[in-house]
């Protein structure tokens, strides 16, 4: 036990972060008030009088909150004036730190019993070990009645025995961006539509990726070997409502669906149509601005990817690009699978010892479960709501003309709605997601099986954490 506890902290320790529609009730007519006989005598009584009714006290005090400096910004840059017009006894006091800070120290501060802030903000992987640890606050009333438009991935992450522990906030839904003038080189249709008809499944998109390559000689997409960070395996775990683990906390990833996997991302090596390009480096951003005729570092036609990718290619990778990129589903694995998948994002917490979690709590009912406030955040910000109640506002209606006047927010609140709940938030996640990461790298370079580096992944992961292997 004492060994399962200390697994538990050390996950805490480690994880890192990387890089939320309402329905309004319809009026019905009042139905008709039945005539009332007239009086026939004045009362002789004097009317009772009767008190009139409390209002309860608003929140006061002082409100600590741990959040990363951008999430602040976008909060004091949008509605928090507003909340503080509205509770103007509430002093916050924000103290900034990284996603991996905040989760280390509240780890640490939840175990010694002190020191916590009055409420935090934390990605949400890391957070399913800190609700897994304990000391947070039960927040299963304020949380319920918004459960049914919740990322249910996330939610789950956030629940343990039936009680939710935290208010998710934001998610990642995974699309297909693809740049319109390699397409178009390769003799393909480049509208939206037509690169959905076009990779409709893993087997349709290496068909694409063939003719790209025959056509332009350019590489598809990147998928690195020796350093893979294991990202589109992911996803296409997400997709599929699998992951690292099954609904009694096993560890699957040596699973028939997981080797399949890897057998399909094979497919694409072996037909050498795409670029061996390590993600997060000069290279790899190059890839996304060269131009066709760049023959040092040439670009790539697509990239699956979540939400935020977008904001990356307005603001860094290929501000100049506006109109080139365009964005569409991901491929189903199978015929007629889902395309969709949701990953990660963060959530609210409230330390079990928080000196005024009634500020808190009235706080992430104004941020994150006010539809309009909610979408006002990511406006400004770029955190996608994990609450589909937010995805009524107009923003989401929008046109964007990066991306040729497509409705991209309205494409991926489509992806948010209709991705299935995955298991891949767990509190060991992400000792397992670095044994499998060893395991992707090992099959890519052909030191072994697919079968049995899953296994051989397993085996360790199990040996770590203590977990059981799904039989």
């Amino acid at each position: 036990m004492k060994s399962k506890l200390l697994y538990k902290l050390l996950a805490v320790l480690t994880l890192a972060s990387i890089l939320l529609s309402a329905c309004g009730a319809t009026a019905t007519e009042a139905p008709a008030l039945a005539e009332v006989p007239a009086a026939t005598e004045a009362p002789t009584e004097e009317p009772v009088a009767t008190e009139a009714p409390t209002e309860e006290p608003k929140p006061s005090g002082k409100l600590l909150i741990w959040v990363q400096k951008s999430n602040m910004e976008a909060w004091q840059n949008t509605v928090l004036p507003a909340f503080q017009e509205m509770y103007p006894d509430v002093e916050i006091e924000f103290v900034n730190s990284s996603p991996q800070e905040v989760a280390e120290k509240a780890g640490l501060c939840i175990q010694a019993g002190s020191g916590c802030p009055d409420l935090f903000v934390s990605d949400t992987l890391p957070g399913a070990a800190l609700v897994d640890l304990g000391g947070l606050m039960d927040l299963t009333d304020l949380v319920s009645p918004y459960a049914a438009e919740l990322s249910a991935s996330s939610l789950a992450a956030c629940t343990k025995d039936g009680k939710i522990y935290c208010a998710t906030w934001d998610v990642s839904p995974v699309g297909t961006f693809y740049r319109r003038d390699v397409f178009e080189a390769a003799g393909l249709a480049s509208d939206p539509e037509s690169v959905n008809a076009a990779i409709a499944t893993y087997d349709d998109l290496l068909a694409t990726c063939n003719t790209i390559k025959e056509k332009t000689g350019l590489p598809c997409f990147s998928l690195n070997k020796a350093n893979s960070d294991g990202q589109l395996y992911d996803y296409m775990l997400s997709q599929q409502g699998l992951g690292y683990f099954n609904d009694k906390g096993e560890i699957t990833i040596n699973s028939p669906e997981n080797i399949a996997i890897l057998e399909k991302l094979k497919l694409f090596w072996d037909a050498d149509v795409v670029s061996d390009t390590q993600q997060w480096t000069d290279p790899w951003y190059a890839e996304f601005s060269n131009p066709l005729d760049n023959k040092e570092v040439p670009p790539t036609a697509l990239i699956i990817i979540p939400v935020w990718m977008g904001s990356l290619f307005k603001t860094w990778l290929a501000i100049d690009a506006v109109g080139n990129w365009g964005v569409a589903e991901m491929p189903a694995f199978t015929a007629g699978g889902s395309r969709s998948a949701t990953t990660r994002g963060s959530s609210y917490y409230i330390p079990e010892t928080s000196a005024n979690p009634e500020a808190a709590k009235a706080l992430i009912q104004f941020l994150n479960f006010d539809p309009a406030n909610n979408a006002a955040i990511f406006g400004a910000g770029g955190t996608f709501p994990a609450y589909a109640g937010a995805y009524a506002d107009p923003i989401f209606a929008q046109e964007d003309p990066y991306f040729g006047g497509q409705k991209v927010n309205a494409f991926f609140a489509d992806v948010a709605k209709n991705s299935p709940a995955d298991y891949l938030l767990h509190p060991f996640a992400k000792t397992v997601a670095g044994k499998v990461q060893i395991a992707i790298q090992k099959f890519a370079m052909g030191e072994m099986s697919a079968a049995d580096a899953l296994q051989e992944a397993a085996d360790a992961a199990a040996l770590e954490t203590g977990l059981n292997i799904a039989k």
